[in-house]
C-alpha cells in the first residue's frame, strides 16, 4: 500500500489465500506456488519484469537466491540481483553468523558470537563462556528459532531439539490446520537449520527498517520495541526513536554487501550502557518499513523517487504519535493493552475488505472441521509444540 501510495505500479506474487490478494489495485496477481516455487517466481519476473523484487518473508529470500545462482535467463538474473544484492554476498545475507562478523569487521557494535557447525562446537563456546547465551538457527523468523539458554544443559537439550531435520508432523499441521503448504519441500529434502550462538546481551530489542539501493541507504525509520509476542519474537508495539548508532550500522553494513531495497536490522539495546548492539539482519521488507512518521522517514518514496529518477516529496506523516500499535497482533495478543488506547493504530482503514480479513480469527479456528482436528492433534501431541 506504501508503495502504491508512493507512485509504484505494484504487482503481487503470493499464494492464493494471502490477504493482500484483496487490494484491487494490485496491477497482476501471480500464485507463489509452494510444489514450484522457483518456477513461479521466475516465470513471474519474467513476464512482468518489475524495476524491483521486494521479498516479504524468508523463504522467499532463500528462493530468490536460488534461482540467481541456478537460472540460465539473464534478465531473471539481474532482476534479481539489482533487488537484493550479489550474488557473492549472498551466503552472509542468509547467515546470522557471518552477518555478524562482517559487521564486526566494519566497526559495528555486535555480541560475540559463533557458527555451530557440530555439537562439538557448542562444548567448545561453553567452556568460553558462560551463560546466559543465545541459539539461532538459520532461516527462521518471528523467533521461532531462537532460543535463551540459561545452562549447559538447557544449551545441549535446545541444540538437539533445533537441529533436527524439518519435521514431516509439522508440515503436516501447517498443511491442514492453516493451509501452509511450504513446509512440506524442507521435509521432503530432509533439511536442518544452519546453527550459530551469540554472547547474550542484558537489554531490550530494538529494530531500523531501511530504503537501499545499490549499498546506498536512502532513508530509515528506528523503532524499540514496547511489547513484544514472546521473550524473543517480535514485536506488537514499538516506539518510534532516532539512534545515530543504528544509522551508522545499518550504512555499513548495507554498504558493504550492496544491498538494495527494503531491509530490516535487529538490535539489543543494552540496559547498563544505552549502547545498541546488532544481533541479526532480516533481509526483506519489515512491519517498521511501512511506517511513514516523517522528516524524512518515508522509505516507500525515497525508494519510488530513486527508481522512478525524480526528487523525493515531503509526503505527510501518518501520525504524530511516537507509540505505534500493530494491527491485528496488538489485539490479538492483548486485547487489555493500555496501547490500544494511547497509540498509533496501524491500521489500514483506506481498504475495509483488508481489514475485515485481518480480523478474522485463524484459519484453524474459523471451521468446525478443523477445530476438530486441531483438538486432536493437541491430544496426540499431549499439548507440545515442535520447536521448530
Amino acid at each position: 500500500m506504501e508503495l502504491h501510495d508512493a507512485g509504484a505500479r505494484v504487482s503481487l506474487i503470493s499464494p492464493t489465500n494471502h490477504p493482500a490478494r484483496t487490494l484491487n489495485w494490485i496491477r497482476d496477481r501471480s500464485i507463489y506456488r509452494a510444489w514450484a516455487p522457483g518456477g513461479s517466481l521466475e516465470s513471474a519476473i519474467r513476464r512482468l519484469r518489475p524495476d524491483i523484487v521486494i521479498p516479504c518473508d524468508e523463504i522467499t529470500v532463500r528462493d530468490l537466491h536460488d534461482i540467481a545462482r541456478d537460472t540460465a535467463s539473464p534478465p531473471v538474473r539481474q532482476s534479481i540481483v539489482r533487488s537484493t544484492a550479489p550474488v557473492p554476498r549472498f551466503p552472509t545475507i542468509v547467515s546470522r553468523a557471518a552477518l555478524l562478523s562482517l559487521a564486526s569487521q566494519l566497526g559495528v557494535r555486535v555480541p560475540k558470537s559463533q557458527p555451530l557447525p557440530d555439537i562439538g562446537a557448542l562444548e567448545q563456546w561453553m567452556k568460553d563462556n558462560a551463560p546466559p547465551f543465545v541459539l539461532k538457527a538459520d532461516g527462521s523468523w518471528a523467533g521461532f528459532g531462537v532460543r535463551i539458554v540459561p545452562d549447559a544443559a538447557a544449551a545441549r537439550a535446545a541444540y538437539t531439539a533445533m537441529t533436527r531435520r524439518a519435521s514431516g508432523r509439522l508440515a503436516l499441521r501447517e498443511s491442514l490446520l492453516e493451509g501452509n503448504y511450504f513446509g512440506i519441500r524442507p521435509w521432503l529434502r530432509r533439511e536442518r537449520p544452519s546453527m550459530s550462538v551469540q554472547q547474550f546481551i542484558d537489554g531490550w530489542p530494538a529494530n531500523i527498517g531501511i530504503a537501499c539501493w545499490q549499498g546506498e541507504v536512502l532513508a530509515s525509520v528506528c523503532a524499540e520495541a514496547v511489547a513484544t509476542t514472546s521473550a524473543t519474537g517480535p514485536s506488537t508495539v514499538a516506539r518510534i526513536v532516532r539512534n545515530p548508532e543504528m544509522e551508522d550500522a545499518a550504512r555499513r553494513v548495507a554498504g558493504a554487501l550492496g544491498l538494495s531495497g527494503m531491509i530490516g536490522f535487529d538490535f539489543v539495546i543494552e540496559a547498563a550502557t544505552g549502547d545498541a548492539h546488532m544481533i541479526e539482519m532480516n533481509p526483506r521488507n519489515t512491519p517498521i518499513c511501512a511506517m511513514r512518521p516523517g522528516q524524512g522517514r518515508d522509505l516507500a518514496e525515497a525508494l519510488v523517487a530513486r527508481l522512478a529518477g525524480r526528487p523525493q516529496r515531503e509526503r505527510p506523516a501518518r501520525t504524530d504519535r511516537d507509540i505505534i500499535v500493530f494491527f491485528p497482533d496488538t489485539w490479538q495478543e492483548d486485547p487489555s493493552s493500555l496501547f490500544l488506547r494511547t497509540g498509533y493504530h496501524d491500521v489500514p482503514w483506506e481498504e475495509p475488505g483488508l481489514v475485515r480479513i485481518l480480523m478474522q480469527p485463524e484459519r484453524r479456528e474459523r471451521y468446525g472441521i478443523l477445530r476438530g482436528l486441531r483438538r486432536l492433534w493437541l491430544m496426540v501431541n499431549k499439548g507440545g509444540n515442535n520447536p521448530r
